[in-house]
């Protein structure tokens, strides 16, 4: 009788077994759609002590060079939002002269992955497709503007316009976009509008360590005026690795700036940059060449600028800190009509 017992409750429960296993699993609850709006709130600020070695009597200075409050967000899915206020010392404003001031410079609306993931449209006051690109690959934006930039051949990161990116494949991104032209500081005084694109080649995307070397190509055509071009053009080769980041660029430009002398002038020049280091955490040593002639109709006027010094960075999964101390020394032509300059920069970098 207790043999018949087992035997039954045995089979019993492999049935219950079965009848399981047969039942479907339950389907699994889908996340829950995120509460708009996301609001999210951060800093990035430049603190440098500038001493100058040469020319200038000793002159040095303590001084705020860049104080973002970044206020970026996400209205649904697939829109964000973004608007920094940039603090700034005026110069121009005879009545603000020396005073930090507050002033916008990015408020823009972005459209996420309209045809491809990752590929954005954005409108209003955001970055061109050429400077954001650069420090993305030269993260030393703290010791002072990039070459295209610190010669006056793009007015700023920023401009009002509309822009888009995509990217084609892993090999291939793009970003092109329709702006004012004069940049995000100034008022654009006429009706003439500027068409910038840059196209970046990764031809060994996926391959090991030489993943991280860019063929990268821009161009800016716009305009002064009616009859004045403004035109800009750079290639540059960069590489990326856990320990070396370099690049090598060569600008070239036409530009016809003055409306009571309108004339044609051509500017070109290659510069280079270093960077050595721990990794993105740590010690680092850069080195930064950049030579320029403002107008090459004119004999013995070109301008070398070096940059030489070290860093350490402490980084963090939303922040990042860096020290860095550096000397530039430029050199001017005689032709120029320019003296020489010799600094010292000790700067912070805060960004969380």
């Amino acid at each position: 009788m207790t043999k018949r017992i087992v035997i039954a409750f045995c089979l019993m429960l492999v049935s219950i077994g079965e009848a399981r296993a047969q039942t479907p699993a339950p389907a699994a609850t889908p996340a829950p759609e995120p509460e708009y709006p996301i609001v999210r709130v951060g800093v990035l600020s430049y603190v440098q002590y500038d001493a100058e070695l040469e020319n200038r009597d000793g002159y040095n200075v303590f001084d705020l060079t860049r104080g973002y409050i970044n206020v970026t967000g996400q209205l649904a899915q697939n829109v964000r939002f973004r608007i920094t206020p940039d603090v700034r010392r005026a110069t121009s404003d005879t009545t603000l002269s020396g005073s930090l001031i507050l002033r916008i410079k990015y408020a823009f609306v972005e459209l996420d992955n309209l045809k491809t993931k990752g590929s954005w449209l954005r409108f209003g006051a955001h970055q061109t497709p050429w400077l954001d690109f650069e420090e993305g690959i030269d993260r030393y934006r703290v010791q002072g503007t990039m070459f295209s930039e610190r010669e006056n051949l793009i007015p700023g990161s920023s401009d009002f316009g509309v822009g888009y990116f995509t990217a084609l494949g892993k090999y291939i991104d793009v970003q092109t976009g329709v702006y004012n032209g004069e940049g995000y500081a100034q008022t654009d005084l006429s009706k003439q509008k500027s068409v910038q694109g840059r196209v970046t080649l990764r031809p060994f995307a996926g391959r090991g360590i030489a993943n991280g070397f860019r063929l990268s190509g821009f161009f800016s055509g716009g305009w002064y005026a009616a009859d004045r071009p403004r035109r800009l053009g750079i290639v540059m080769g960069s590489f990326e690795q856990t320990h070396l980041v370099t690049t090598l660029q060569y600008v070239k430009a036409l530009e016809n700036p003055s409306a009571i002398m309108p004339r044609n002038i051509w500017r070109s020049g290659p510069s280079g940059f270093i960077e050595v280091r721990q990794g993105l955490q740590g010690w680092a040593a850069l080195a930064r060449i950049d030579h320029f002639d403002p107008n090459q109709s004119v004999p013995d006027n070109s301008q070398r600028r070096i940059i030489a010094g070290g860093a350490y960075w402490f980084v963090w999964p939303r922040s990042r800190v860096a020290l860095v101390a550096t000397n530039e020394q430029v050199h001017y032509e005689p032709a120029s009509g320019r003296v020489n300059e010799n600094r010292l920069l000790v700067q912070t970098l805060v960004e969380f």
